[in-house]
Parts: structure tokens; sequence; C-alpha cells
């Protein structure tokens, strides 16, 4: 099962490198747009980006796990918390399923 994003142009497509390279960015601290290395070797950026999408995802899991225990809530809040996180942990799961398929296009491409 492919994962491409939905909001980036197919591999091969005009400028996808490119393009390709700021969806990536646009997963990382805004921060790593100041180094030139990340704009300038995708497969350097990937290793990071997937790396950094990876944390975020076992974050997620640590929060969730820790919820009931580690935060004194009323229980509604409580629910409402596991919820979100339930949520952004999917969605940052998938985030880093697409991030894989956009890095293994850029390597296979060079």
């Amino acid at each position: 099962m492919t994962l491409w994003p939905d909001d980036l142009v197919p591999a091969g497509s005009l400028d996808w490198e490119l393009k390709a390279t700021a969806w990536l960015l646009d997963r990382c601290p805004s921060e790593f747009r100041t180094y030139e290395v990340f704009k300038n070797h995708p497969a350097a950026l990937g290793h990071v980006a997937i790396n950094h999408l990876e944390y975020q995802v076992e974050s997620i899991r640590d929060s969730y796990r820790s919820a009931r225990k580690g935060v004194r809530l009323e229980p509604e809040v409580l629910g409402e918390l596991l919820e979100a996180l339930e949520h952004e942990g999917a969605r940052l799961a998938l985030e880093l399923q697409s991030a894989r398929e956009v890095v293994s296009a850029l390597v296979d491409t060079r």
C-alpha cells in the first residue's frame, strides 16, 4: 500500500524534488529551513525528517500511556486528551509512512 501524500505532486513531475524537499521541511522544525544541507541534500533531510517524525509518534504514544497516572484531570478532560492524542498519533503515523515513501522516491532518483 502506497501512502504518497495527497498534497505533493507525484514523483517524476516537473520540479517534484524541490516540492518534495519543501514537503519534508514542512514536517520538521522551522529552523531546519536555515540549514543549506537540508535544502541541498534531500537524503540528509529525509534521514532527519524521518527520525523527527518517529520521535513525535513515540512521544504521542508515551503521552497516551502516561496520561491516566501522570496528569490530574477531570474524567471528561482526560477523555478529551486521550481522544486528541489518538487522533494526533494516527495523523503522525500516516505522515511518517508518507515521509518514508517520499524519501525512498528521492533516494531512488539520485
